[in-house]
């Protein structure tokens, strides 16, 4: 898989890596349709970020679900 190629494939694998790796209980709340490839170099940072480390503390987590709130598509 090429993740420096724009795609939809590409932010939901990331995404499902991502909810993964945060062992996330709610993982509604990443859904790939609300994330557009227009904000695909800051999704890929924060999956790259995620995938660098084995455990997170709460802080972290928060930051990393905060950053990818502000890049997600408001659909109002």
């Amino acid at each position: 898989m090429d993740l420096t190629v724009k795609s939809n494939e590409n932010i939901e694998y990331m995404l499902d890596v991502i909810k993964k790796k945060l062992q996330l209980v709610n993982q509604d709340v990443l859904k790939p349709d609300a994330f557009s490839t227009e904000f695909y170099e800051e999704l890929h940072d924060i999956y790259q970020l995620v995938q660098k480390q084995s455990t997170f503390s709460i802080r972290e987590m928060e930051a990393i679900l905060d950053e990818l709130k502000t890049i997600r598509q408001t659909t109002a």
